[in-house]
């Protein structure tokens, strides 16, 4: 099967690479890259939500193998997961939906008020989520670019309202959140926001347990993707 990987805000293509090596061999893990990071440098950023959506959908659809599917987001990742699945954007044989990092929707967040932040303030609530190589604080050029695409998708994010439709994730979900995330407030609040069964996984204490736990949730993905192998 085919497991379609979302990233995070500023996230790219190789954002799971050490997960995917993880892996079963039997699941082509395909890892999004979202408008402007490497592949698609020359390519400009996308701060609409909706084009941001479209564009996802657009990249998912191209590489689709007539497989079944799955789907992994991650924080900013887990919300156009769950708007493609919803809104019937990628179709196909969707047999598992992983939400990884991202509180209950319903929910405003305070991060949705970030990209309004100055670039000390914008740095300083990065570092605080835990996924900010601190190295790169000493050059600025590079501290920049770093939080170019980071930022933009912040924009993307602020946009975001979540609009009852009557319509939910309709195949088993499992949520992989740490409880110390602020960003994961009501992580159990997906229960009502899926039709099918839910587990949960608490890991790590920050928002980026993914750089540390990695191989943790590489096993939560195999083990719950073996039945439909």
């Amino acid at each position: 099967m085919q497991l379609f990987l979302l990233p995070f805000a500023g996230g790219n293509s190789g954002s799971f690479k050490h997960m995917t090596e993880l892996l079963d061999e039997r699941i082509e893990a395909v890892s999004v890259e979202y408008a402007g990071r490497l592949g698609r440098h020359k390519e400009g950023y996308i701060t609409d939500y909706g084009e941001f959506l479209e564009d996802t959908a657009s990249y998912i659809c191209g590489r689709r193998s007539g497989l079944p599917i799955a789907v992994l987001g991650y924080s900013l990742g887990s919300v156009l997961a769950f708007d493609l699945i919803t809104k019937g954007k990628i179709g196909g044989d969707l047999k598992h939906c992983f939400i990884c990092a991202r509180g209950d929707l319903r929910d405003e967040s305070a991060s949705q008020r970030y990209h309004e932040l100055s670039d000390d303030e914008f740095v300083k609530r990065m570092i605080e989520l835990g996924g900010f190589d601190r190295r790169i604080l000493g050059n600025q050029r590079f501290l920049k670019i770093y939080m170019e695409p980071v930022r933009r998708d912040y924009m993307v994010w602020s946009q975001y309202k979540y609009r009852e439709i009557g319509k939910k994730i309709p195949c088993d979900t499992t949520v992989m959140y740490s409880p110390k995330d602020p960003l994961a407030v009501n992580a159990y609040g997906w229960r009502d926001l899926t039709e099918g069964n839910i587990d949960f996984y608490e890991l790590g204490d920050n928002h980026f347990f993914v750089h540390q736990y990695y191989r943790e949730m590489a096993e939560i993905v195999n083990r719950h993707l073996e039945k439909y192998l």
